[in-house]
């Protein structure tokens, strides 16, 4: 499983859009998880993402922060 990370700033009150995606092997996205104020702590609440760290991050806009965790997300 790979996951990048990607930034889509902040909000007009200040809060994180930032989202990590999680891809499986053959480059699907399997689940999108919003970081919010955990950080990379937020991959604990993925079983089997717990040990993925440092994620290459991407900046990406807020339209496309929605439709992934919308799509992806839980």
């Amino acid at each position: 499983m790979v996951c990048i990370k990607l930034n889509a700033g902040n909000d007009r009150n200040g809060n994180p859009r930032r989202v990590y995606v999680l891809l499986s092997d053959t480059g699907s996205i399997v689940r999108a998880v919003d970081e919010g104020y955990d950080g990379i702590h937020a991959l604990n609440r993925v079983p089997g993402a717990e040990g993925l760290r440092d994620p290459v991050e991407f900046a990406t806009t807020p339209t496309e922060y929605r439709r992934l965790l919308r799509e992806f997300g839980n």
